[in-house]
This record gives structure tokens, sequence and C-alpha cells, in this order.
């Protein structure tokens, strides 16, 4: 009988909290390892779902962009495609099927949602996951299920293809992996256990009859023999009995782990030949799904010879039977010749070289029908394997409107060559009478400078004669009584006072005569040079307001110059002149009538490295309609008036193309016109 059953059961505790430790590390690194496999295999294999869908969206997709009618044909191509998609991969299973978003967010393919019910799913959080991210895969907790989701962009649809599967499909494996061992872990902890009792129960008999003999001599029993056996037999059994535990829990891990990769590698290895099998079907199906129902003629050629074919290409060639299509080959089908003149024989076969070495060929035909009709196609030949054979897999699209159009086009473009080349010489005519004008207009500018200027002077220059004269007179008359020596004193002093104020008065006249000319053989020189040189623009500004004096002398109209007197640039004062007199006289002939008062601001000022000039009228102004014209040549508002339209081309040619400057206009009907020069210093 055991009678130290504390010592009994801390040693039962202790291996079994040990046992049941190693047991739970096993299972732990067991089944994160086991998960982690089956995450990885998992997400290959429904991207590979996944890329099979892609593949036939892809197929239709270029199928679609060769009808070279993508706007006419792109929305029934998206539904044929989301219903072979459906017929193919979208089987009876609410646990795990395949789901595709188009380009506006909508549900287009799923076992539960459509666009009908959009407001059921495109709110939530997963959903705008999915939108956000475009490409990955996770998991979510949904009505107290749990699914996993996984799904890749189509970039040119925008589509979002993927597949929703539920957690406990995914994890089948890894759950019966859990139970099993679980299962085992208890029988292994029970067995365990119950072995443990028994050993404990041997090994604390000794220790147990020891504590009876050990009484006894308490008692004065020392006649109690002492016959303990078994110690150095407990320490051996004990070191053996830990070797044992070690190598056969060692053992059993290691079994378990063989046990599972094999069952799991057996498991993925069918799974992986049963998806396999499915992706040919499916593969095989899409393939005579595009085959026989292309809008596109299709043919198949083997070692030279016609081997297939689809409707689309009998209706082409005008065959009724397939049979008597598959006794022909390409020479038949042919002209004799090409339209460049090589024979079709020798070209064909050229082709089919070109094809079997770069393993696909895009090139135009003629073509012959049955009734021989001869029409274009564009033929695109592809070299493919079937069942382990090389074949040629060709192409062939109707061209012939494509082919009329082009040769429509080509003389169009010859007819438009012609018109080009006729406008091209009425260009150079124009240019040569439009610089014609140009210098004209210098010239007629320049007359009303001269005219301007003789206007100016004939009054300082009249007071000037008058004063001399009237000196001359008093001159004789003082000479006379000089003579005759009947001079007064106040008389010579009234001679003096008189002489000496009409002195003034001729030398002030005659200095601003010499001003004015001055002016005028600056502005002369300015006008008709392209010189470039330092001057100071208002006492410039001035002198060309003088120098058009002629110009507006009988017109009502007030100038205010804003500008700082000792304001200097170095630029060419000739082509500021010219601006200047085509800004005034277009403000003259547009902005206010002959009898109307009107006002004229100038302003100049420098900002940073460029001169500012602001031209503003307060006059009619331009229609908005008329703003982007105003610059063309010959384009005026006031022909009736004589106006040719050149003056505001000729100032836009000065300041952007002669100074290197910008112009802009600010224009409002009734509110006059601001013109904004600038100009790089």
């Amino acid at each position: 009988m055991i009678k130290n059953n504390s010592l009994k059961s801390e040693l039962l505790i202790s291996i079994l909290l040990v046992i049941t430790f190693g047991i739970g590390t096993i299972f732990y690194f067991s089944y994160n390892y086991l998960k982690k496999e089956i995450d990885i295999s998992q997400e290959k294999i429904y991207n590979e779902k996944i890329d099979n869908i892609i593949y036939l969206i892809n197929e239709k997709y270029e199928t679609l962009l060769k009808t070279q009618m993508v706007n006419s044909y792109e929305e029934s191509f998206k539904k044929g495609t989301v219903n072979i998609i459906k017929k193919v991969f979208n089987k009876s299973n609410k646990n795990i099927f395949p789901f595709i978003i188009d380009e506006n967010g909508f549900l287009v393919l799923h076992k539960f949602h459509n666009k009908e019910n959009a407001n059921e799913y495109k709110n939530t959080s997963p959903y705008k996951k999915i939108l956000r991210e475009k490409n990955g895969n996770f998991e979510i907790l949904l009505n107290n299920n749990e699914r996993w989701i996984i799904f890749k962009h189509f970039e040119p649809w925008n589509w979002i293809i993927g597949y929703r599967v539920d957690k406990n499909i995914k994890y089948k494996e890894l759950y019966t992996f859990r139970n099993m061992f679980l299962t085992i872990s208890l029988i292994i902890i029970i067995g365990i256990s119950l072995t443990i009792i028994f050993i404990v129960r041997k090994i604390l008999e000794p220790i147990d009859m020891l504590s009876d003999v050990s009484k006894k001599i308490a008692f004065g029993d020392y006649e109690t023999k002492i016959d303990i056996s078994g110690v150095k037999e407990l320490k051996t059994l004990s070191s053996n009995f830990q070797k044992m535990r070690d190598k056969i829990v060692e053992d059993i891990h290691q079994l378990k782990e063989q046990e599972e990769r094999i069952k799991a590698f057996n498991s993925k290895l069918q799974e992986d030949v049963k998806i396999r099998t499915k992706e040919l079907e499916q593969e095989k199906k899409v393939f005579e799904t595009l085959f026989n129902d292309s809008t596109d003629g299709i043919s198949l050629l083997k070692d030279g010879k016609f081997i297939d074919c689809n409707s689309a290409l009998l209706e082409l060639l005008e065959i009724n039977e397939k049979e008597e299509f598959l006794n022909l080959n390409p020479e038949k089908i042919s002209p004799k010749t090409q339209p460049n003149g090589i024979v079709s024989s020798t070209l064909e076969k050229e082709y089919i070289n070109k094809c079997l070495e770069k393993g696909s060929i895009r090139f135009e035909w003629l073509h012959k029908k049955r009734s021989g009709q001869e029409f274009w196609c564009e033929i695109v030949l592809t070299k493919i394997i079937i069942n382990e054979k090389l074949v040629i897999h060709g192409l062939w699209r109707d061209i012939q409107d494509k082919k009329m159009l082009e040769i429509e086009l080509e003389n169009k473009n010859l007819d438009l060559q012609e018109s080009n080349d006729e406008l091209e010489a009425s260009m150079e005519n124009l240019i040569i009478t439009q610089n014609k004008l140009i210098e004209s207009e210098k010239l007629a500018g320049l007359g009303s400078l001269v005219s301007g200027v003789a206007n100016e002077i004939s009054a300082p220059i009249g007071i000037g004669v008058t004063g001399a004269s009237h000196l001359e007179y008093i001159c004789e008359e003082i000479s006379s009584k000089y003579d005759n020596t009947s001079i007064s004193p106040d008389e010579w002093k009234n001679y003096l006072e008189s002489s000496n104020e009409l002195v003034k008065v001729i030398v002030t006249n005659l200095e601003k005569t010499e001003k004015i000319i001055k002016n005028f053989k600056q502005v002369a020189v300015d006008q008709t040079s392209e010189l470039k040189r330092i001057f100071r623009v208002k006492e410039y500004i001035r002198g060309i307001l003088i120098s058009i004096d002629n110009l507006i002398k009988n017109r009502n109209i007030e100038f205010k110059i804003e500008c700082d007197d000792i304001l200097e640039i170095n630029s060419f004062p000739g082509f500021f002149a010219q601006i200047l007199n085509h800004l005034i006289s277009n403000t003259l002939d547009h902005a206010y009538n002959d009898t109307e008062k009107g006002v004229i601001s100038l302003n100049a000022r420098i900002e940073g490295n460029n001169f500012i000039f602001e031209y503003i009228d307060y006059g009619k102004g331009i229609l908005q309609e008329n703003l982007t014209k105003i610059y063309e040549p010959f384009f005026t508002t006031n022909r009736n008036n004589g106006s040719l339209g050149l003056g505001l081309n000729i100032v836009y040619n000065l300041v952007t193309i002669n100074l290197g400057g910008e112009i802009t206009c600010i224009s409002e009907k009734s509110k006059g016109s601001k013109f904004i020069i600038k100009i790089p210093l």
C-alpha cells in the first residue's frame, strides 16, 4: 500500500505538466507550420483560378481590339464575357465562388449580389477595401462566418476578379489535423498517466517499506530486518526510462511530421490533379467557344493543308461546306500574283517561314472568294502546338472597305497637297503685299510726322519773324534820329528796353523751333532705323506727341502721361515710336468719334528686368468675340472708313518679334481698352 500520497501526487502532476507542455509545443509549431503551408497553397491555387478567368477576359479583350470598333462592341463583349465565366467557373457552391466588380464598382458576377442590390454591399468596409487595394487577399467576419477573399485587378477594363471562400473550407485540412492531434494527444496523455501511476507506485513501495522499518526502529524494534533493494535499479530504471521516453517522444514527433507531410502532399497532389484537369477542360471549352463563335475567320494549317476552320471563314469565302474548304490550299483562294507583283504561292511560303521563325506574323493579303471576287484581308499567323503537333493558327479579317477608304484618302491627300501648294503660293503673295502695305504705313506715318512738325514750328517762326521786323523798324527809326542828333535820353532808354524785349521774344521762339526740329530729327531717324540706344521715356513720348500734332490737332483728345521724368531705358526708340503711333491711330479710328472728347493714358515703369508700358483709352471697347482676332493681319471692324486692319498686327510683330516682348489687351464693350506691353531689358 502506498502511504506517501503527497509525493506521488507531486510526481504525477509534474510529469503530466511536462508532457502536456511538450505536446502543446509540438501542436503549436505543427499547427502554425501547416497553416502557413495551407495559406501559401490556397493563395497559389486561387491565384491560378483568377488568372484563368483573367486569361479568358483578356482573350475577349484582344478579340475586341481586333474588331477595331471598341466603342461599339465593348459593352456587348463585356456581357458576353461575364456569361461565359458564369457557365465555366461559377459552379453551384455557396461556400466557394468567383466574383467580378466592373469599372463602375458594381458586382456583375456574384452568387448573391448584383447591380440591383448594390446598396447591400457598396458601403461595407470589405467591399471598399477591395476597390481601394485592387490586388490582394484578406479575411473577414461576416454574419458570424469567417471568410477569405482573394482578388486581382484587370487593367484594360478596370475590373476586379476574385474568389470568396469560407474559412472552414480553406482550413478543412488544418481543422482535421487539429482534431486528430488533440484526440491522439489525449489518448497518449491518458496512457502515459496510467503508466506513470503504475511506475510511481512501484518506485514508492521501497520508500514506504523504508518508512515502516524506520518507524519500527524508532519504537525500538532493532531486530527488524532492513531489506530494501532497488535503489540502484531505480536510478538505472529512471535514467533508462527518461532516455526511452525522450526517444519515444522524438520518434512520435518525427513519425507524426512525416505522416502529416505525406498526407498534405498526397492531398495537395490530388487537388492539383483535379484542378489541372478542370482547367484543361475549361481551356478546351474556351478555345472551342472562341474558335467557333468568333466573328473573324479562323483556320488551322498543318503541312501546307487546312485541317479546320470556323463558320465565319466559310461565310467570308462564300463556301457552303467545311469539307470543300479543307480540300483547298492557300494558293487556290488567292489570285496568281499579289498587287506587289510577287507570285502568291512564293509569297505564301515566305510568310509561313517567317511565322515558324518568329512565332507570329501580321500582313495584308489579296484573297479570292468562291465567285472569283477579289478582296483584301488582314491575316495574323501564329505558331501553336496541338496534341504535340505543330499547327499554324490563322486569323482572317475582311478589310476591303478599309482598303477602299485608304485609296480614297490617298486621292484626297493628293488633292489636298495641290490645294496646299496653291495656298502656299497665295500666302507668299499675301506676305509680299502685307510687307508693301507695312512700308506704306511707315511712309505715311513719316509724312504725317513732317506735316505735324511743319505746322508746329510755323507759330514760333512767325512770332520770331514779326519780332525781328519790329526790331528792324525801331532800329531804323532810332538810327535816323541819331543821325539828326535829335534823340532824347528817354527815347534811347525806350529803344533799349524795346529791343531787349524783342530779342528775348526772338531767341525764345528760335529755341522752341530748334527743340521741335531736334525732336523731329530724332523721331524721324528712329522711325526709319532700327538702332538701339538709351533714351528718356517721358521726354520721348512728348516728342512723339508733338510730331503727330497734325494727326490729333482737330480731335478733342487729352493725353495723360504717368512716368518718372528721369526714367531711361536702353531699347529701340524707333520701334517704340511706331508702336505708339499705331496705337493712337487705332484709338482715333475705333475708340472715339471725330467730335467726341477722349482721354488717352500713357503709363510707363520698370518692374524687375522688364519695361512695362500701359496704353489706355476709355472709348467704345472691343467685343469679346473679336479680342482673339485683333492682331490678325487685315482684321478690322472699320473697313468702310478706309481702315486696312494692319495697325495692331504691326504693333504685335514689333512687340513680340522685334522687341522680344509680350502684349496683352483687356477690353469690354463701352468701357475702353487697355494694352499692356512687357519688354525685357
